[in-house]
C-alpha cells in the first residue's frame, strides 16, 4: 500500500524535521511518499537502521557455514570450481588450467575423471563461468575453501538487502522480507554452498530495484543503466539471469508506452540494453583472455538452441522444480506438487474474507505431513521445488495485479517462468534445492506477498506461512551439513587408498572430490566402451593396478576388459548410499 503525506501535514512534517538531531535543519519539505516514512528514520544513518540485521544474519550463516565440511557440497558443479580456485592458487595465475596426469595417452580426455571438462587451447577447464572465482581467489589464498565461502554468504545477505530495498519501495518496512529470504528461502542453503546462486539472486533483485525506479514518472535513464548492468553480471554466472533481464526490458518498455512516455522508453530502455551489452561483453573478453574462449556465451547459445526439445521430460521438470517437496517423478508425488501450490493461492485469496481457513489450514497440515514421512522414510534429501521450500512466495500470486508497480515485478517474476522451464536443462531437477533456477522469481514473489498481504489477518498468515517454510529450510540446512561431510570424508578415504590409480564409473562421482582431484591419480570411465579405453590407457601408462569406484546396489563390481577382481571395499557415502571399490590387475599380470 502507498500513500502520500497531505499537504495538511506539511507543518508537522517540517517541525519533525527540525527535531530530527539536527539533520535537514533548513526545513525544507520533501513530500515523500509513505515508502519513506517517517522522515527521522529515513534520514537515520545506514548502520544505524540496518547495520545489526545485517550482522546477525551474517552471523547466522555463519555458524551454519562452520558446520558444513567445505570440502563436500551440494553439486558436482561445485567441486569443479573448487578445483579450479585451487589450481589458480597452486599456480599462482588466473588461468583455470588444471591440467590432466595422464594427458599422454588420454590426449583427447575422455577419461578426464571431473565431468564436463573440455580442452581448451590446451587447457583442461572445468568451469563456465569466471567472476566469482576471481572475486574468490584473494580469500581462497588466505584462507582456503572456508574463506572463498564467505563469497556466496554475503551474496544471501545482498540479495536479502536486495529484497528489503524493493519492499521499502514498494510501501513496506521491508524487515520482515529480509529475515525471510535471508533465513527462510533457498538462498539459506545457498549461502553454504560455493556456487553462482546466491549472487546471481542478489545482482538480479538490485536490478529490479533500478527497473522499478526507472518505470515511474520521476525514473531516469541513469537507473536503467545501473540494472542493465547488474543484468549482465549476474548473465555472466547464471544463465537463467539472461531471461530475467529480457522480461524485465520487456516489461519496462511496455509500462512506459502504455504511460504514454515513448521517448522515456528508449532512453530508459537503451541504457537498461546498453548496460547489460557492456558487462557481457566484458566478461566475454576475461573469459578469452584467461580461457581462451567466451565460454559463457557459448554456453548460452546452446542452451537456447535446446529450447523446446525433449517436451514431456520438461513439463514434468517444470512441475518439480515449480512445486515439488519430493525427489521423486511418480504422478502421485506430481499431483502432490500441484496441490501444493493450489492450496497456497487458495489461501492466500481467501485471506481477509469470511470464509473459514481451516479447510486450507488442514490440507496444507496433510502435504507437511507427507513431507514428513517422506522424509522420516529415506532420510535427508532434496527438496527440489520452489513453492515446496518457500511457500510465502504463493500467498499473494493473486494480489500482485492490482498495484502497477506490483505488476511490473510480478511480470517480471511470473513472466520469466515459462522461458526458464523452455530452456533449463534436463535431468537435474530431482537433485538441487528449492528449483535453482527459479530462485530470483521466488525472492520477488516473497517481496510481492509480504507487501500485498499488509491486513492483520494477512501478517499472520504471513508469518506461520514463513514458519513452515523456515522448517523446510532447517531441513536444507540439515542435508548441507550431513550430505558436505559424509561426502567429503568418502573423498579422503578415496584419496588415502594404496591403488596408485582409481577409476570412477561415474565422471559426476569423481568431481565430488574437489581439489583433491588434482592430486590423485584418477579416470572416469563411463560405460563398457569407456572400460575398453580405460584398459587401454592404463597398459600404456604401465598400471598394474586400481581401484574401480562405483555406487554399491548389491551388484557384481564392474570389471574392466583384461582385468580380474582380487578385492572388495565398501565406503561410506550419504543417507544409506556406500561405494563399493574392487582393487582389480590385469589377467596376465
Amino acid at each position: 500500500m502507498r500513500s502520500k503525506i497531505s499537504n495538511a501535514n506539511c507543518a508537522r512534517c517540517a517541525e519533525g524535521i527540525a527535531h530530527n538531531d539536527g539533520e535537514l535543519a533548513d526545513n525544507t519539505h520533501v513530500g515523500v511518499d509513505f515508502a519513506a516514512a517517517p522522515v527521522a528514520q529515513r534520514h537515520r544513518r545506514w548502520y544505524e537502521r540496518t547495520g545489526p540485521s545485517v550482522v546477525a544474519l551474517i552471523s547466522v550463516l555463519l555458524l551454519a557455514l562452520l558446520a558444513t565440511d567445505t570440502m563436500g557440497f551440494l553439486s558436482t558443479d561445485v567441486g569443479g570450481k573448487l578445483a579450479t580456485l585451487e589450481a589458480m592458487h597452486r599456480n599462482g595465475t588466473l588461468s583455470p588450467d588444471l591440467g590432466y596426469w595422464a594427458e599422454s595417452a588420454d590426449p583427447d580426455g575422455s577419461l578426464y575423471p571431473m565431468w564436463s571438462t573440455t580442452n581448451v587451447d590446451g587447457g583442461w577447464v572445468n568451469v563456465t563461468t569466471l567472476p566469482m572465482l576471481l572475486l574468490a581467489l584473494p580469500l581462497y589464498s588466505v584462507g582456503g575453501a572456508f574463506a572463498a565461502g564467505l563469497i556466496p554468504l554475503l551474496g544471501t545477505v545482498a540479495a536479502a538487502l536486495g529484497a528489503r530495498a524493493l519492499a521499502r519501495q514498494l510501501g513496506d518496512d521491508g524487515v520482515v522480507v529480509f529475515w525471510i529470504v535471508g533465513v527462510a528461502s533457498p538462498l539459506t542453503v545457498y549461502a553454504l554452498d560455493f556456487w553462482e546462486h546466491s549472487l546471481g539472486v542478489a545482482l538480479v533483485v538490485w536490478a529490479v530495484v533500478g527497473v522499478l525506479g526507472a518505470s515511474r514518472t520521476d525514473g531516469s535513464w541513469t537507473s536503467a543503466l545501473l540494472a542493465g548492468l547488474a543484468f549482465g553480471l549476474a548473465a555472466a554466472m547464471r544463465q537463467e539471469a539472461l531471461i530475467y533481464g529480457f522480461v524485465a526490458g520487456c516489461a519496462l518498455g511496455v509500462r512506459l508506452l502504455l504511460g504514454g512516455r515513448p521517448v522515456a522508453m528508449l532512453l530508459r530502455g537503451g541504457a537498461l540494453t546498453g548496460g547489460f551489452a557492456l558487462t557481457w561483453m566484458a566478461n566475454a573478453a576475461i573469459e578469452a583472455t584467461l580461457i581462451g574462449d567466451a565460454t559463457r556465451s557459448a554456453r548460452s547459445t546452446g542452451t537456447a538452441l535446446a529450447a523446446g526439445s525433449d517436451v514431456g521430460v520438461r513439463v514434468e521438470e517444470a512441475i518439480i522444480t515449480l512445486a515439488s517437496a519430493f525427489s521423486r517423478t511418480d504422478p502421485t508425488f506430481l499431483v502432490i506438487a500441484g496441490l501444493t501450490v493450489g492450496v497456497l493461492i487458495e489461501l492466500g485469496r481467501r485471506i481477509d474474507r469470511p470464509e473459514p481457513l481451516r479447510p486450507m489450514a488442514l490440507a496444507g497440515g496433510l502435504i507437511g505431513g507427507l513431507l514428513a514421512l517422506d522424509i522420516l522414510a529415506g532420510g535427508l534429501g532434496f527438496v527440489p521445488g520452489l513453492a515446496a521450500s518457500t511457500p510465502v512466495a504463493a500467498l499473494g500470486v493473486t494480489r500482485i495485479w492490482r498495484n502497477p508497480d506490483h505488476r511490473l515485478i510480478g511480470a517480471i517474476a511470473v513472466g520469466s517462468l515459462p522461458l526458464i522451464f523452455a530452456v533449463q536443462y534436463t535431468g537435474g531437477a530431482l537433485p538441487q534445492w528449492g528449483g535453482r533456477y527459479l530462485l530470483p522469481t521466488g525472492t520477488l514473489l516473497i517481496v510481492l506477498s509480504v507487501v500485498v498481504l499488509d491486513s492483520d489477518e494477512g501478517r499472520r498468515i504471513v508469518r506461520q506461512v514463513a514458519g513452515l517454510g523456515l522448517a523446510v529450510t532447517l531441513i536444507g540446512v540439515g542435508w548441507t551439513i550431513e550430505r558436505s561431510h559424509s561426502f567429503a570424508d568418502a573423498s579422503r578415504a578415496l584419496a588415502d587408498r594404496d591403488e596408485p590409480v582409481l577409476v570412477f564409473a561415474d565422471s559426476f562421482l569423481s568431481r565430488e572430490a574437489g581439489a583433491l582431484v588434482l592430486d590423485e591419480q584418477w579416470l572416469a570411465a563411463v560405460g563398457e566402451s569407456g572400460r575398453e579405453e580405460a584398459a587401454d590407457v592404463l597398459a600404456d601408462l604401465g598400471i598394474e593396478e586400481i581401484g574401480f569406484v562405483q555406487h554399491d546396489r548389491g551388484q557384481d563390481p564392474l570389471v574392466l576388459p583384461g582385468w580380474d577382481v582380487v578385492h572388495i571395499e565398501r565406503i561410506p557415502l550419504v543417507s544409506g548410499l556406500d561405494l563399493q571399490v574392487s582393487t582389480q590387475v590385469p589377467l596376465d599380470r
